[in-house]
């Protein structure tokens, strides 16, 4: 039975260090995966953030030419009316329509900025958690590879305890 006892004692030492440096390598593998879904989701947010911005512009477009018919119908209504569109009461509420008009515009453009910047802002948090999860992969192969050596120095001293002295 002694006979067994120092082959298997290095085979097991072997698969024990073995097994320790593919886990390791599975950690990584598995941390750089997960950094390359982070990526991918920080370009993602980026091109969110440009698209938000180009359909705010698409909407302003719409809105103006929106409020460009109400300008339009409102003042053929004061015609209508026998009023003159551009004096007196009928250029105040053109006047104040306008400048509303301004405000959501700014207003319009101001969320799409604001918008733009939360979406930026988390790609940055994902390229963060990316390069988070490489340095995760790299610090499991370096532990898997600790955890081998570890077993081989453990082999190493259960089998010179084996031997007579």
């Amino acid at each position: 039975m002694a006979q067994f006892a120092v082959p298997l004692l290095i085979a097991s030492t072997a698969v024990s260090a073995i097994g320790a440096i593919q886990a390791g390598k599975d950690q990584k593998r598995a941390y750089d995966y997960n950094a390359q879904i982070n990526e991918r989701n920080a370009k993602a947010n980026d091109q969110a953030a440009d698209q938000l911005v180009l359909q705010n512009e698409v909407d302003v477009k719409r809105f103006r030419n929106d409020f460009d018919d109400l300008q339009a119908a409102t003042s053929q209504a004061f015609r209508y009316n026998g009023w003159m569109a551009d004096t007196g009461t009928p250029l105040k509420v053109a006047l104040a329509n306008a400048q509303q008009a301004d405000e959501e515009v700014a207003t319009m453009r101001y969320n799409a900025k604001v918008g733009k910047q939360e979406l930026k802002e988390q790609g940055v948090q994902q390229r963060m958690q990316a390069n988070l999860n490489r340095m995760y992969g790299r610090n499991a192969a370096r532990a898997g590879k600790f955890q081998a050596m570890s077993s081989l120095l453990s082999g190493g001293s259960r089998y010179a305890a084996m031997q007579p002295v």
